[in-house]
């Protein structure tokens, strides 16, 4: 059997973090009931045992009271659950100009006005060159890691900035959470959006949006049914986390989320792909035909690098790599045409490779000996 090497991390992790697909399937197979839907035991315990994921990732990212940790459908679902439970029409938004297409396209069905904060080459914030009226701004959304060249964004003081001049942050950590430290509370975030799947390493099908107190209580729901408190009402219960969960939860995607909680250790595995990300551009240095797309500092990007092939097309070095080498990329422009216009390699796109904390030396030194093949071709 021929072994793949999966570097599409910033996709979707694979593998899963140990005990995933275990707790999964135990709660389909032993336990199987819904929470806040019943009285009896198996529910009653169900329903603490999601508590305590809530609780673990409250503990993790610097939330201060676990009941606001939401569970949502995906990071897509939580940053449009911030966004148009939010601004409305006209409203004035800041983003960076590296922004993935689940950050622009909310706000631009919402017919917000975009401001976008200047970026440097490499995808950088450039705080110095931005010329916003502060006072007219109602939001700020803005991915902290890119997923496009691993560009990680100085956030503190744009934080601070926002902070002073009392404007909701929201977080999109669709490529830092898991890899990087996140405390929700030292950043003074409103808001702060992470998948399941990517750098937590658990299921599928489930996101967290974890709120501030005050922007809670701003914040209008956007879904709307059942949430098994309050039946007498015809209107969404008051008190959270039901007031943003109705419907039934993806329990086997909690449970297992439950699992993956207990292997989240983001200083381990910063320190493990930045050796991988370091040996993996220093590998491609000095190649002909190939552009790498953002900082060449392994410190200043997460385990994420896209190449640009000059000498044969992104989509056909793509192939290649999965043909004859059986290294699994992403090509394309990764549902994020603003950060490839940022980095110059808007229409063509790249091709992307992203780590996890199951990819190899051996793995990463097997990649860079087929692109420096596929570039010479």
């Amino acid at each position: 059997m021929i072994r793949e090497i999966y570097l599409d991390n910033a996709a979707t992790s694979f593998p899963k973090a140990e005990g995933v697909s275990d707790a999964m399937k135990a709660y389909l197979d032993t336990v199987g009931v819904n929470v806040g839907r019943g009285s009896y035991a198996r529910c009653m315990d169900s329903g603490m045992a999601v508590l305590s994921v809530r609780e673990a990732v409250a503990a993790a990212f610097g939330c201060t009271d676990a009941r606001r940790v939401i569970f949502t459908a995906g990071c897509t679902a939580a940053l449009n659950m911030a966004i148009n439970g939010f601004v409305r029409e006209g409203d004035t938004v800041l983003i960076s100009s590296m922004e993935h297409n689940a950050v622009i396209r909310p706000l631009t069905a919402r017919g917000c006005r975009l401001v976008r904060i200047p970026s440097d080459d490499d995808g950088c914030m450039r705080l110095d060159r931005l010329n916003a009226d502060w006072d007219a701004v109602k939001l700020c959304v803005c991915t902290h890691a890119s997923n496009v060249s691993g560009t990680i964004q100085s956030i503190a003081p744009l934080s601070e900035n926002l902070h002073a001049h009392g404007i909701p942050f929201v977080l999109d950590a669709a490529q830092s959470a898991g890899h990087l430290p996140i405390d929700m509370e030292a950043l003074h975030l409103a808001a702060l959006c992470i998948p399941a799947h990517k750098g937590l390493r658990g299921p599928q099908g489930l996101g967290l949006l974890l709120l501030s107190e005050a922007f809670a209580a701003s914040l209008s729901p956007t879904v709307f049914g059942g949430t098994g408190s309050v039946s007498h009402s015809d209107r969404m219960p008051r008190f959270l986390p039901d007031r943003f969960e109705p419907g039934t939860l993806n329990l086997p995607g909690v449970y297992g989320l439950g699992a993956a909680m207990r292997a989240y250790d983001p200083i381990a595995v910063r320190r493990h792909e930045t050796a991988l990300t370091e040996r993996f551009l220093a590998g491609l240095q000095g190649v002909p035909q190939l552009r790498i797309l953002g900082p060449l500092e392994p410190e200043k990007r997460v385990g994420v690098v896209s190449v640009d092939f000059a000498s044969i097309d992104n989509a056909e070095a793509s192939a290649l790599l999965d043909s004859e080498y059986h290294i699994l990329t992403r090509c394309g422009l990764h549902c994020a045409p603003e950060a490839h216009k940022t980095l110059g390699s808007y229409p063509q796109g790249a091709v992307r490779f992203s780590f996890s904390p199951a990819t190899t030396v051996d793995e990463i030194d097997a990649a860079i000996r087929a692109v420096r093949e596929i570039a010479a071709r």
